[in-house]
């Protein structure tokens, strides 16, 4: 089933009270969500932070600046495609469970991971030394290193798929939720594609940014303090978003 609705663009749904809403209003409210979630979860420390950590090992340990901007395209396209996959696959699980009898605990599930999820990344900006974490767990954390030292194509896709699976944690409630908000819209399938990739454009924003300042010359030790510095806001922003989506999905859904 999954893979014939994979296979067919032109699968429609019953929409509910707020995707009703969305498709009445020719996408107005729907792309500027999409829009701001995209940009708030790009902004996710995990992806860049990893990113920085390749191409400075590449520039500063590997002594190849040369492939900076080959290795980082590489790097972000995997990132891509693996986060426009996981999309597709939760969009396809949500829409499943909406036409089920399981509907009602599903959003309600849903509904409190997402106000978890967003209490815990407020509380990472006030207090981030203090009870659970979001983000990629310490014990992998020398396995990617592992893979960074390669230093080789292959290894950076493989690193980028990592990445994108282990941060989940970090990205993936909100991602979950605008998944979910597609699926209630009533959307033909080809329309939330392109939801969903330009979703995944606005992810690797960021990434796209960093990669050109660094091609362009840009000091590691600058872009890294940076990192460390809106750490915290990158947190807040995330938590924040989180929560709002949380009350919107409990009201609407």
């Amino acid at each position: 089933m999954l893979l014939f609705s994979l296979l067919n663009p032109e699968t429609t749904q019953a929409c509910t009270s707020v995707g009703c809403y969305l498709s009445k209003n020719g996408g107005l409210v729907s792309f500027p969500l999409v829009t701001m979630a995209g940009l708030i979860d790009g902004i996710n420390p995990c992806a860049i932070g990893m990113l920085i950590l390749l191409l400075g090992y590449l520039i500063v340990f590997a002594g190849k600046p040369e492939r900076v901007l080959k290795t980082g395209l590489i790097y972000i396209i995997s990132i891509y495609i693996t986060y426009f996959i996981i999309g597709v696959f939760f969009y396809q699980s949500a829409h499943l469970l909406d036409t089920s009898s399981f509907r009602k605990p599903f959003n309600l599930s849903l509904t409190l991971v997402l106000f978890i999820a967003g209490v815990l990344n407020v509380k990472d900006y006030f207090k981030p030394d203090w009870g659970v974490s979001l983000g990629v767990p310490k014990a992998v954390q020398p396995f990617l290193l592992q893979w960074v030292e390669k230093v080789s194509l292959p290894a950076t896709a493989i690193l980028g798929i990592i990445v994108t699976l282990l941060e989940t944690p970090c990205s993936l409630p909100i991602y979950v939720g605008t998944a979910k908000i597609l699926s209630d819209s009533g959307y033909p399938y080809s329309v939330v594609l392109a939801y969903l990739g330009y979703y995944n454009f606005l992810f690797i924003l960021p990434l796209i940014i960093i990669l050109i300042l660094v091609w362009k010359g840009k000091e590691m030790v600058t872009l890294k303090e940076w990192e460390h510095r809106g750490k915290k806001y990158m947190k807040l922003s995330l938590g924040i978003f989180l929560v709002l989506l949380s009350g919107a999905l409990l009201i609407f859904a």
